[in-house]
């Protein structure tokens, strides 16, 4: 099995880019998450799965990080998750929040990403939830349950102006530990004041 290739970004895409490896050029399927890392015309290296299909030629999935190339396998462990669905499913949210609504079998947030229904989240928890937990949960980048409404509406918002998600939750939490009763107009404020230190 391929476990990964090194080679130069000749072009980024929406949900893809073309690697050129030696004289080969290759369509790499990506998450926004390693596409936001990756600079043209440069020399990287991505953890890799190539996906093989009767009716389709074989695909390439390529990862920056090692967590989300994790979170990927463990997803393509769930009945009826191939990669396409477990790319989309990593392209909604970090790994790190996915890992927290399979472990907390939050079947309700899990339907709201892209592609899943609420049987299919269900039956997502039953088969990952231990697996996720073996994984690792990244506990600060949780948000508590008191705040996780407005919380979560100030990361959406700090994401959509263009920020890193991750980086975001993370001066999210630190403003809610010592101000729970921050609404969300003034969080996302104080939030974006620290972001930009």
């Amino acid at each position: 099995m391929l476990e990964g290739i090194e080679g130069r970004v000749r072009e980024i895409r929406e949900t893809e880019i073309v690697i050129q490896v030696g004289s080969l050029f290759l369509k790499v399927n990506c998450t926004p998450n390693t596409i936001s890392k990756l600079p043209v015309e440069k020399d990287v290296y991505l953890l890799t799965f190539m996906a093989y299909s009767q009716d389709r030629p074989p695909e390439l999935y390529g990862f920056y990080d090692q967590e989300e190339k994790e979170l990927f396998n463990i997803l393509l462990r769930a009945s009826k998750i191939g990669p396409k669905s477990a790319i989309k499913i990593l392209s909604s949210a970090t790994p790190s929040r996915i890992k927290h609504i399979i472990s907390t079998k939050n079947a309700a947030e899990l339907s709201s990403l892209p592609g899943i229904g609420k049987k299919t989240a269900e039956r997502m928890i039953v088969e990952l939830a231990s697996l996720v937990e073996a994984s690792g949960i990244t506990d600060e980048e949780t948000i508590p349950s008191v705040e996780r409404s407005h919380g979560e509406e100030a990361v959406a918002a700090l994401t959509s102006l263009g920020f890193d998600e991750n980086k975001s939750r993370k001066v999210v939490i630190e403003i809610l530990k010592t101000e729970r009763e921050i609404d969300t107009h003034d969080l996302i404020k104080k939030a974006l004041k620290e972001i930009r230190k």
